[in-house]
């Protein structure tokens, strides 16, 4: 009877010893699921910026170079308003041989020449013949359009940081800049390159007060100045998840 308690105890034992095992499979299994998701989403942020970094250094480099060729910005000749053929001829005078492209889309609108993407609102954009449109050595897909009058003269740039891959879509792959050739309100700005949305603060930008803010009930067209006013991070606060959200 003894011997017959003392097994009975040792199995039930083994039992314990099994059922805890396979709790802990389970436990261990989750925490290793969301810090591998959590490990996933800090690589391809990671990622983003450096793009976005690398984009950000090509064009100053480009300005930079072509200001020692042509002298000040200011004194460049530029598009009168926006035009078909504007954007490009200015691209085509100042920028392209500063630059090493793998395409020159020229004024393209069809196939790979396309620009289309959503903002973070999942709003289809499409950008027109008015912008002139190529692609970096690297895949980058840029696109820039000069808009003026006699106040103003500024070039718009929208890149897409990892060219026709997923997502296209406005803070976690598509980005926006500007560049002034003339500013007569805010003469500072002239002869930079500044991510939209720069005169704000970063209280201002991640609000839900204006339609281009970095926040997930906006169109995010704010979201390159986010994360350079973050240090080049991307940090709390930043709608991230969202992008993701609009495309599935």
């Amino acid at each position: 009877m003894f011997k017959k308690l003392k097994a009975i105890s040792s199995m039930h034992k083994s039992g314990n010893t099994l059922s805890e095992t396979l709790i802990a499979t389970v436990v261990i299994g989750i925490v290793f699921t969301l810090s591998f998701g959590i490990f996933v989403a800090n690589y391809n942020k990671d990622q983003t910026v450096v793009r976005l970094k690398k984009v950000y250094s090509v064009l100053t480099q480009a300005f930079m170079t072509s200001i020692s060729e042509n002298g000040d910005v200011t004194v460049w000749e530029f598009p009168d308003k926006v035009t078909e053929q504007g954007s490009y001829i200015f691209f085509n005078d100042y920028l392209k041989k500063h630059l090493i492209l793998s395409r020159d889309c020229k004024n393209s609108t069809q196939g790979v020449c396309s620009f289309t993407f959503k903002d973070l609102q999942a709003k289809d954009k499409q950008l027109s013949s008015t912008w002139a449109r190529f692609y970096l050595n690297d895949g980058t897909f840029i696109a820039m359009q000069c808009n003026g009058n006699d106040k103003y003269k500024v070039i718009y740039f929208y890149a897409d940081t990892n060219g026709k891959k997923r997502l296209n879509v406005v803070a976690r792959d598509i980005f926006l800049f500007e560049y002034w050739i003339q500013n007569d309100d805010n003469p500072d700005y002239v002869g930079k390159l500044l991510p939209f949305g720069h005169q704000y603060t970063r209280d201002e930008l991640i609000s839900d007060s204006l339609p281009d803010n970095c926040n997930k009930t906006k169109n995010g067209n704010y979201c390159s100045s986010l994360i350079i006013k973050d240090n080049w991070q991307i940090l709390k606060g930043y709608p991230w998840a969202q992008a993701r959200y609009v495309v599935q």
